[in-house]
């Protein structure tokens, strides 16, 4: 069987949009030949919709979209997509999380996900009814096991402990399941690929049974979906693996001869790297943001995080701020202006000393004699968020943080100084692997002043401060 895998970057809410790529994706696999044609889970509302689901303004939408797509199919290229479906009962929320099998103009099957996740980033219970029935069918000499993402992460020969008393896809081999189709929106985290790889290989294997695994690659604020479908024979072998954090359309042929796929993931800092400029310029894209601003402060964080904003929508759309106090050292400002050099950015300089200076004047007659602290270095952080996010406001730039993930874990920030802006783009990165971050960027030439790794972290708010 030839098979168009079709992993796409739905936008959460964008019906039209959506439909638009699945249509040019179904044509296109007509076009090549295919037998069948794949796309991701919630293809056509994006994943995940949250609350969409619970208007029925947008549930008649995406019922009148799926009936429209399926009225393009032809009699011999079949579609799989992902949606919700509607029924009508007196228990539950009523809606599946579903993919749907057209064919001759019409839905000709639907496989409801049966395992609905409620742990980590995942709330699906809240949306979603689970199953009633697991199905297999026939299709031009394959029987064909649908499956929704979770479904298929349940196998007992690969998990010790798993978090369902039920397989659904161990069901749908015993019926006779010679194919099965996973579509799925797997959030991404180093490691998960492999993870991903050895799973479906380790079912493909034992029970001698094709598998075609269709995931999204995309980006929904705090989730990246890392694409990186996967085609395995019945053997085991991974014979195809889809690009990584960007689409891709490819045609699977399950009869084809090769030599098998074995290396699925990079190493943790090219993974990290990649997933974390996709994140920021989907973010961009989809909240339709041209250009980005961030203070600059001499620091490896906001450093790392400028590189990526260039990364992401290119230097003539990264903007900088340097905000220096009486506490800013000149080497900090020479350092920010070296990498500034380094990669092509804009910049202004704006002292936050006369701003701050007038603070303390004006609630000297509040604090009394009560010593210099914390509340001192913070005054000079939140001058700073307020000048970010004036410039924010003013230009339209998206406004980034720049705090890394164990300044947050330690609650090392600051409220409403250090931590505005609209994305947190390191929020997830630990100190530690920034450190190995900048050191790959750097692996080829010096991008990152090699001062700024190497000096002591400050945040410059007080004399000799480290």
């Amino acid at each position: 069987m030839k098979i168009a895998v079709c992993q796409i970057n739905p936008i959460i809410g964008d019906i039209d949009g959506n439909k638009k790529k699945i249509v040019a994706g179904y044509n296109n696999a007509v076009h090549d030949g295919a037998d069948l044609a794949v796309f991701p889970e919630l293809a056509l509302t994006g994943y995940p919709p949250l609350d969409f689901v619970e208007k029925h303004t947008f549930r008649r939408k995406v019922a009148e979209a799926a009936s429209e797509i399926a009225a393009v199919t032809d009699g011999q290229t079949a579609l799989v997509f992902g949606s919700i479906t509607e029924f009508e009962d007196n228990i539950g929320t009523n809606i599946e999380n579903s993919a749907l099998f057209c064919l001759g103009g019409r839905i000709a099957q639907v496989q409801n996900k049966s395992l609905i996740p409620n742990y980590d980033v995942f709330d699906e219970v809240r949306y979603f009814e689970a199953a009633d029935e697991v199905k297999v069918f026939e299709f031009k000499g394959e029987k064909i096991g649908l499956s929704v993402c979770e479904d298929i992460w349940n196998d007992e020969d690969y998990w010790k402990k798993r978090l369902y008393p039920v397989d659904p896809v161990k069901q749908q081999i015993e019926r006779g399941a010679t194919l099965l189709v996973n579509i799925s929106a797997s959030p991404y985290s180093y490691g998960k690929r492999k993870s991903r790889y050895k799973m479906l290989q380790t079912i493909a294997k034992k029970d001698k049974v094709g598998i075609v695994y269709v995931c999204c690659a995309a980006a929904q604020t705090e989730l990246i979906f890392d694409g990186a479908s996967m085609c395995f024979r019945n053997n085991g072998d991974l014979m195809h693996l889809g690009k990584t954090f960007e689409e891709d359309y490819f045609i699977y042929d399950s009869s084809s001869e090769g030599e098998p796929v074995t290396a699925v993931e990079g190493s943790f800092e090219e993974e990290v790297h990649n997933a974390l400029i996709f994140g920021l310029k989907d973010y961009c894209n989809k909240l339709n943001f041209k250009s980005i601003c961030l203070g600059l402060s001499g620091g490896i964080d906001s450093a790392i995080v400028t590189y990526f904003a260039v990364k992401a929508v290119g230097a003539e759309n990264v903007f900088v701020n340097l905000m220096p106090s009486e506490f800013s050292s000149q080497g900090s400002i020479d350092d920010s202006l070296k990498l500034i050099e380094n990669l092509g950015i804009s910049h202004t300089m704006v002292s936050v000393q006369p701003v701050f200076e007038t603070v303390k004047t004006m609630l000297k007659p509040v604090f009394g004699d009560r010593a210099e602290d914390v509340t001192e270095e913070n005054m000079q952080s939140r001058v700073r968020g307020l000048y970010m996010m004036s410039i924010s406001n003013k230009f339209g730039h998206l406004l980034v943080t720049t705090g890394n993930k164990s300044e947050l874990a330690t609650g090392y920030a600051t409220l409403y100084g250090d931590m505005c802006g609209g994305l947190s783009v390191i929020g997830d990165v630990y100190k530690t692997d920034i450190y190995r971050l900048c050191e790959y960027i750097n692996r080829d030439e010096e991008i990152l002043p090699r001062e700024i790794i190497d000096k002591v972290p400050s945040a410059e708010l007080r004399p000799n401060q480290t």
